[in-house]
């Protein structure tokens, strides 16, 4: 009878290493291929005369965005938080609860920067300028 030095389970520890490298590796080899074909992109339509900013318009948006954006991020957030907290309470009070804590106050966090840095607006009852004409219902700019 033979000893083998590795029985058939001795690769165990070995795939329980290997996968998540492999995993992180495929993962990262997928970023990278996306930024070279975007880059590959770039190049084709700079070398055929276009601006690619002109075909993408999202990407000429700052970074912050527009402040409905964040106001609406900033309430889809704190409502996920709220979700989450409530369906983890009924697991009792422990740790797990910032698991809803923390998206409820990223949440509350964006509505705060919402209202304090928007612009002021003047107050609708305030008419000190009467010889300004009413506006009519086709001037309306909101859509």
């Amino acid at each position: 009878m033979s000893v083998i030095p590795f029985g058939s389970f001795a690769w165990i520890p070995v795939l329980g290493i290997l996968f998540p490298v492999f995993v992180i590796a495929v993962i990262f080899g997928f970023i990278v291929l996306m930024r070279y074909l975007k880059y590959r992109e770039r190049m084709l339509l700079a070398q055929r005369g276009f601006d690619p900013a002109d075909l993408q318009p999202w990407s000429r948006l700052d970074r912050n965005g527009s402040p409905e954006r964040q106001l609406r991020s900033g309430i889809i957030t704190s409502l996920v938080g709220v979700a989450l907290l409530v369906g983890l309470w009924t697991l009792g009070t422990g740790p797990w609860l910032l698991g809803g804590l923390i998206p409820l106050a990223v949440g509350i966090g964006e509505l705060l920067t919402f209202v304090l840095t928007a612009p002021t607006r003047p107050e609708q009852g305030n008419h000190d300028n009467q010889d300004q004409k009413p506006r009519d219902q086709g001037d309306d700019k909101r859509f």
